[in-house]
């Protein structure tokens, strides 16, 4: 299957930050799946990832990888709604400019390792605004009221099931 990967908003810690995967090549019936940041999460993480409860340290250069592992960690769980069983193609839109690498061994990890996918090795590129990818991660962004079906619930304590130290993870 393929699927493309884009997301809406300036940063991953401002609220409706939007991240979409969706099926490409396919004009009826889509896959298209989604997650939305809300600012209750963002500061929930940010202050814990502060406080060292995290696996990650909290310093300015290591920001960027700590965004990574989260858009890769919604990711995993936008994936795994969609339940697929046979090989993936991706397409990512270049959202996180020199961290490519970074995305694709977390991806490894997250959809070949935890999800069984058989995922070929990722096309990063600028994705056309007409893309499915593009259009719902802008719409999933803009709709204040929640009304599109394509929404995957994620908590704070799903996220955080991988940024967590093994041994806290017992606690």
């Amino acid at each position: 299957m393929k699927f493309e990967i884009d997301v809406s908003g300036d940063d991953i810690f401002h609220n409706n930050f939007t991240i979409c995967v969706a099926e490409k090549d396919r004009e009826e019936k889509s896959i298209i799946k989604g997650f939305k940041f809300k600012e209750e999460l963002i500061q929930t993480l940010i202050s814990r990832w502060e406080k060292g409860q995290y696996k990650y340290s909290f310093t300015e250069n290591k920001r960027g990888l700590f965004k990574v592992r989260l858009y890769c960690i919604v990711l995993y769980y936008l994936f795994r709604e969609i339940n697929i069983k046979e090989g993936l193609s991706l397409t990512i839109c270049r959202d996180f400019k020199g961290h490519e690498n970074d995305i694709t061994l977390n991806l490894k990890f997250f959809l070949g390792e935890r999800l069984g996918i058989n995922l070929g090795k990722p096309l990063y590129q600028k994705l056309p605004q007409k893309s499915k990818a593009h259009w719902y991660a802008y719409l999933m962004s803009k709709d204040s009221e929640n009304l599109l079906n394509t929404y995957v619930k994620i908590e704070v304590e799903d996220i955080e099931l991988f940024l967590k130290r093994k041994e806290d993870l017992k606690k």
